[in-house]
């Protein structure tokens, strides 16, 4: 089948994209196997002498901090998404006056920058004690999610059919157990996506552990990374293992996002169409 103008178009404009999406991992795919004096003659080719060592140290450089990260993202997800979850059951499913311009108020946070709010959150977790302490990156985490979250877990809960609430209530059922026991079950997919936005925003969130956190040892990925790289300093002797930490720091979040990629679009989809 021959490809006229426009089709042609589109496979260039599709194939560059692409390649500029993928170059950049495979450069640091292919430098994270070199050594120092590889990465200087031929930065942008393949080696076939891997050196397999550099893995070895970056692993022991920012193993404690892909730790940090999982368990500071453990705690933001159980704490944030139930919350979430049972706010937006209210704006979705219980009636009080107000309910619409409360939630339209609630949703409004979203239009501010997370910048702005630095000084008077930090200030805040100071004032709680809770400086210096993953409780001062589990708290913002999971109450900077809430608008976000209960947006789609709202979206969701509407989409399901009215009948089945009122067949729920007719059998007994108070609103905690609707929630439980038929709308959480349901509700798989959109708490997958909420957990999936919030791990890539753990994850790739430099700013404010290096702004709550003094303990460097307490750091998240991507404020430990920069401290791996810097124990290097300016030699040029840690090209390869830096390399290295970047796929072993990028790796668990593309894992746990190509796992989750089925219910992420299920749950952003979801209530796309009324039921």
């Amino acid at each position: 089948m021959r490809l006229t103008k426009g089709k042609w178009a589109a496979t260039i404009v599709v194939v560059l994209l692409v390649v500029l999406t993928y170059f950049p991992l495979l450069f640091v795919l292919s430098n994270s196997f070199k050594n120092s004096a590889q990465f200087a003659a031929n930065p942008f080719g393949f080696v076939l002498s891997l050196h397999l060592s550099n893995y070895l140290v970056a692993w022991q450089g920012i193993d404690r901090y892909l730790i940090n990260t999982i368990v500071v993202a453990a705690g933001s997800i159980i704490l944030g998404l139930p919350v979430a979850a049972a706010s937006a059951y209210v704006f979705a499913k219980v009636q009080f006056k107000g309910k619409e311009a409360l939630f339209y108020i609630y949703i409004g946070l979203l239009m501010i920058p997370w910048t702005l709010t630095l000084i008077p959150l930090f200030v805040e977790i100071n004032k709680f004690g809770m400086y210096d302490s993953w409780f001062g990156l589990i708290l913002p985490y999971a109450a900077g999610s809430q608008p976000l979250n209960v947006f789609l877990f709202r979206t969701f809960f509407e989409a399901i059919p009215d009948e089945l609430y009122q067949s729920a209530r007719i059998d007994g059922c108070s609103e905690t157990q609707i929630l439980l026991r038929i709308v959480t079950p349901l509700s798989i997919p959109v708490f997958v996506t909420s957990t999936l936005l919030l791990c890539i925003s753990i994850w790739g969130d430099y700013l404010w552990p290096t702004i709550v956190l003094s303990n460097y040892h307490l750091y998240t990925v991507s404020a430990g990374f920069e401290m791996f790289v810097q124990s290097f300093g300016v030699s040029g002797h840690g090209i390869g293992p830096e390399f290295a930490a970047e796929i072993l720091t990028m790796l668990p979040i593309v894992l746990i996002v190509s796992a989750g990629m089925k219910y992420f679009v299920r749950g952003v989809t979801g209530g796309a169409l009324k039921a």
